[in-house]
């Protein structure tokens, strides 16, 4: 029953995964696909604008610092999808998978969150709704990851074994 409920919370953990990378990936191409990209929205355009200001970037410099931020938004999306196809890769190829690149992705989705929550700690509201909700989405599917490994301190890791890498070495 243990190993039930063990692979139920990986599952759980890496459907979290893909359900982070849909929102970071959508709203990726919701800013990408607009002329102003975020520069347009109301709460976020004011913030990068004043960020920009602050930092004394010329207006066209401030477009290139709104691209460059709708790209940031599609690469956190990618690297969630990626740490979600890795893992079915590794489970289909090897028979089994580790938690790794899920948990640099989790952790990375959970570190844009808090940068993007700038606009909703300014101006409240929505936007920090939003960002409160992927930061619970990035502890949850963590901790399910964690349970699902069944490992939660030190002493509990596995010890360390070198994959197989499926040819002979020749000495």
């Amino acid at each position: 029953m243990s190993r039930f409920f063990s692979y139920t919370a990986r599952t759980g953990a890496y459907l979290i995964t893909f359900l982070l990378a849909a929102v970071w990936t959508v709203g990726a191409l919701d800013s990408l696909l607009h002329p102003l990209y975020d520069l347009g929205r109301h709460n976020v355009g004011d913030v990068i604008i004043r960020l920009a200001g602050a930092l004394g970037l010329s207006p066209s410099v401030t477009f290139q610092f709104a691209h460059l931020l709708a790209g940031l938004k599609l690469m956190v999306g990618a690297l969630l999808l990626t740490a979600l196809v890795g893992a079915i890769y590794e489970k289909v190829r090897f028979g089994a998978s580790d938690d790794a690149l899920l948990d640099v992705a989790l952790f990375t989705a959970g570190v844009a969150s808090v940068c993007a929550a700038l606009p909703g700690l300014i101006h409240g509201g929505v936007p920090l709704q939003e960002v409160v909700g992927e930061l619970m989405l990035c502890v949850i599917a963590s901790r399910l990851a964690i349970y699902g490994r069944g490992y939660l301190v030190q002493n509990d890791l596995p010890d360390p074994k070198r994959p197989a890498l499926g040819y002979a070495r020749a000495d």
